[in-house]
């Protein structure tokens, strides 16, 4: 793990970011876009969609969502995260139950393109990759400036206590807000099938109803 960041509101930025991305989101963002959009640093990702830009969500949200890495038939394939898979459908459904606009909230990755194992099947990001992404993800927390975090299972934990640390473990600590890198954390499940297993779709439902009485409190 690398030594804790100063949060964005902090008199420096993040590891990574430049003092140019202390500047308004309108001029900060684009030119973050643009610098992933080149990016070249995991070999295993050469032909795969940068998933980053205007369709993510709106540069002011009220909760950054950060998901593992966009799916073959998502992401990958839409160019907006959780979008266009079964991953997706469920994520959209789990808004709505908790009475959360997709358009006021911000969707991103730990890592932006999508891994594939031998066969071209989805698999995780390794260590490396989420190592490459830390300085997009930092840049994005402090461009964008969300009052919430909410981190989408262990891989998104892992690569936003790369950032500052945490403490969170999903399974004991799913929902429970902490305060971290000058803004609020939650661990939820990921929507996606496999997760469903370990916590079904109508105990996650739950888990966003809550998330949504959060955004009201503070």
């Amino acid at each position: 793990m690398t030594a804790p960041a100063s949060p964005p509101s902090a008199s420096r930025p993040p590891p990574g970011v430049s003092t140019a991305e202390t500047t308004p989101c309108d001029a900060a963002f684009p030119a973050l876009v643009a610098r992933v959009q080149v990016c070249r640093r995991c070999p295993r990702m050469e032909g795969r969609a940068r998933v980053l830009g205007p369709a993510n969500g709106p540069l002011a949200p009220r909760v950054l969502f950060v998901a593992e890495a966009p799916g073959r038939f998502g992401g990958d394939r839409t160019g907006v995260p959780l979008e266009g898979d079964r991953s997706g459908a469920n994520f959209a459904l789990l808004l709505g139950a908790a009475g959360l606009d997709r358009a006021t909230v911000f969707v991103t990755n730990a890592v932006l393109c999508n891994p594939r194992d031998a066969a071209g099947r989805n698999a995780r990001p390794s260590q490396g990759e989420i190592q490459n992404c830390s300085e997009h993800l930092a840049a994005q927390i402090a461009v964008l400036d969300p009052p919430w975090v909410a981190a989408f299972g262990h891989t998104a934990l892992q690569a936003l206590a790369r950032l500052a640390p945490h403490g969170l473990q999903l399974a004991r600590d799913v929902g429970r807000p902490v305060a971290w890198y000058g803004r609020q954390i939650v661990a939820l499940y990921h929507p996606g099938p496999r997760a469903l297993i370990r916590r079904p779709l109508a105990v996650q439902a739950e888990d966003y109803r809550q998330l949504a009485r959060l955004l009201l409190e503070v």
